[in-house]
């Protein structure tokens, strides 16, 4: 129910507020989603989609976005009930925002409310430019010391072009440019976004021009883009990979291209992956994985299967089918593995 509506409500039933109550703009600085925007690179800004009632994210697994007295967003926890959960799309049950002067800290929380490491960094500290933009970022350790994450970045550097794309280049603590992470050595990369701020296409560029990487990683045919499809919820309905002349192109894993399809919730159902000839993921791979959800927005099981919808082992573990146990507010307690006869799977890990 909306907030401004409730208030409205209880003054016609009541004639006045109950001094218990929370006064309407504390109330309006609170709002609750079911899923998070998904994002390609740290210059976005966390969004959510699929917005709930706070009554409804009492049995809802939710991301509960907090902003401050300056409409500056100070927190964002994946909880259900007030309790927080371990295991979002955040990478970490809670964030956090402070702010001084032109620059913006982000720090990491585990569901016990602990602070935890993101890629081995403790903090990211932004810099804004006068309109709020972001327009670099650095790794610092827990002593506000500067040091570079696991993928040897120490600083992010953002420049909105004058065609609107978002140019990004990362540094090492020599200063020297690095690439975003071993299975995609790319250097400079640009970013593209439609007018509700879903982002449609990730580009490798150097010195202005569309680049196609030809390391081992980006495979026989070469990668220089993604492209993004998303629905008018913000879903990504397809996730695809391409050379400079726009043909699908391998990445290190072997595929080129992966579908989602979504419930009424933005919960994805099925993921199906192809390879860079446009068929179905082969080999020693699984091209679909289907999911299943709980009433509370918690995915429950993960179903592996070929491309005939039939439930298979995956050659490298023998699993088929993994479900998820929670306690009664919402905190996974166990992870169970089967192969596609149903009988356990003892985990490597």
């Amino acid at each position: 129910m909306n907030i401004r509506y409730l208030f409205i409500l209880v003054i016609m039933v009541s004639g006045m507020y109950s001094c218990t109550q929370k006064p309407v703009a504390e109330q309006e600085n609170v709002k609750y989603y079911r899923q998070l925007l998904f994002s390609e690179t740290p210059w976005d800004l966390e969004r959510g989609t699929y917005p709930l009632s706070e009554e409804e994210a009492k049995t809802v697994n939710n991301y509960k976005f907090t902003w401050n007295e300056a409409g500056k967003l100070a927190s964002v926890e994946y909880n259900r009930g007030g309790v927080l959960l371990g295991y979002s799309n955040l990478w970490a049950a809670k964030i956090t925002y402070t702010y001084d002067g032109d620059k913006q800290v982000k720090h990491f929380f585990n569901e016990a409310g602990e602070p935890i490491e993101n890629g081995g960094a403790y903090a990211f500290e932004y810099t804004l430019d006068q309109e709020g933009m972001r327009t670099a970022m650095r790794f610092l350790d827990k002593n506000g010391e500067a040091i570079e994450n696991r993928n040897n970045i120490h600083n992010y550097v953002w420049t909105r072009l004058p065609d609107g794309m978002i140019r990004e280049l990362r540094y090492n603590l020599a200063g020297e440019e690095t690439i975003m992470n071993p299975f995609c050595p790319f250097y400079e990369l640009r970013f593209s976004y439609d007018d509700n701020g879903y982002i449609t296409r990730m580009a490798n560029f150097e010195a202005d021009t569309l680049y196609n990487c030809t390391a081992e990683n980006c495979g026989d045919v070469g990668v220089s883009y993604f492209t993004f499809k998303n629905n008018e919820k913000g879903d990504v309905l397809s996730f695809s990979v391409h050379s400079t002349t726009g043909q699908l192109s391998n990445l290190y894993w072997g595929w080129a291209k992966r579908e989602n399809s979504v419930d009424e919730n933005g919960n994805v159902l099925e993921t199906v992956v192809y390879d860079q000839d446009d068929e179905l993921w082969g080999g020693k791979n699984i091209p679909v994985t289907r999911n299943e959800y709980d009433e509370h927005g918690a995915v429950v099981k993960s179903i592996s299967m070929d491309a005939n919808k039939n439930v298979v082992n995956h050659p490298d573990n023998g699993v088929a089918i993994v479900e998820y146990k929670y306690d009664e507010q919402g905190r996974r307690t166990e992870t169970l593995r089967y192969d596609k006869d149903m009988n356990p799977v003892e985990s490597k890990s």
